[in-house]
C-alpha cells in the first residue's frame, strides 16, 4: 500500500530528529513495516543505538581484518545470518561498550528478538558462521579490542574483562589467520 508524501515527510522529520521507527510509526500514522521499508527507500540508517553499536561492529571488524592484510567481505545480502566472510570463514560480530565496572558483556543467545521484538527467532551460531568477532568497544573512543571465538560450544551470555581469562584471546586473529574451507562470499 502506497503512503502520501506527507506521510513521507513525517517519517523523514521524525527519522531527523533521532526517533525511533516505533514513535515514526506513530506520528506518520502508519506501520512499523512500513517505516521500515521507506527508510530504507529514502536510504536512512535506523536509529536505534543498539542496531547502529551492532554496525560499527561489523564495520570495525571488516577493516581490521583488511588492515591484517585478510580477505574480508561483507555477506551477499542483508539478513544473511552471518555478517562477514574473512579468509573463507563465515563471520558474525557482535559489539559491546565498555560497561562502568570495566567488562563487556555479550549476548548469544539461542532465540533473538527483532528490532523491537516484533517476533523471535532461532539463532544457531554454530550452524550459522564458523567464528564470533567480540568487538570490545571503549567510551573514550580508543581503538577497540578483539576477541575471535569458534562459534561451537559458546555459552548465551559472554563477559570480558581486562586482566581476566580471555586476555590470551585479545586481538588474536590467528583463528582466521589462514584460508578457511573455501566458502564463496
Amino acid at each position: 500500500m502506497a503512503i502520501s508524501q506527507g506521510q513521507i515527510d513525517l517519517i523523514q522529520r521524525a527519522h531527523a530528529l533521532g526517533c525511533l521507527d516505533p514513535a515514526i510509526a506513530v506520528h506518520a500514522g502508519v506501520s512499523l513495516s512500513t517505516v521500515k521499508r521507506y527508510r530504507s527507500k529514502l536510504g536512512l540508517k535506523t536509529n536505534c543505538p543498539t542496531a547502529l553499536r551492532g554496525e560499527e561492529g561489523e564495520q570495525l571488524t571488516f577493516n581490521e581484518a583488511r588492515r591484517r592484510g585478510l580477505d574480508a567481505y561483507w555477506r551477499a545480502i542483508h539478513n544473511e545470518k552471518h555478517d562477514l566472510f574473512i579468509n573463507g570463514r563465515r563471520v558474525d560480530a557482535k559489539a559491546s561498550m565498555r560497561l562502568a565496572d570495566g567488562s563487556w558483556r555479550f549476548r548469544l543467545p539461542a532465540e533473538r528478538s527483532s528490532f523491537y521484538g516484533e517476533y523471535f527467532y532461532a539463532k544457531d551460531y554454530a550452524a550459522d558462521c564458523e567464528v564470533i568477532a567480540l568487538v570490545a568497544l571503549y567510551p573514550e573512543g580508543r581503538a577497540p579490542d578483539f576477541y575471535l571465538l569458534e562459534s561451537r560450544n559458546l555459552p548465551a551470555d559472554v563477559r570480558i574483562r581486562l586482566g581476566g581469562p580471555s586476555d590470551a584471546l585479545r586481538n588474536d586473529w590467528s583463528l582466521l589467520e589462514f584460508p578457511g574451507p573455501g566458502l564463496q562470499a
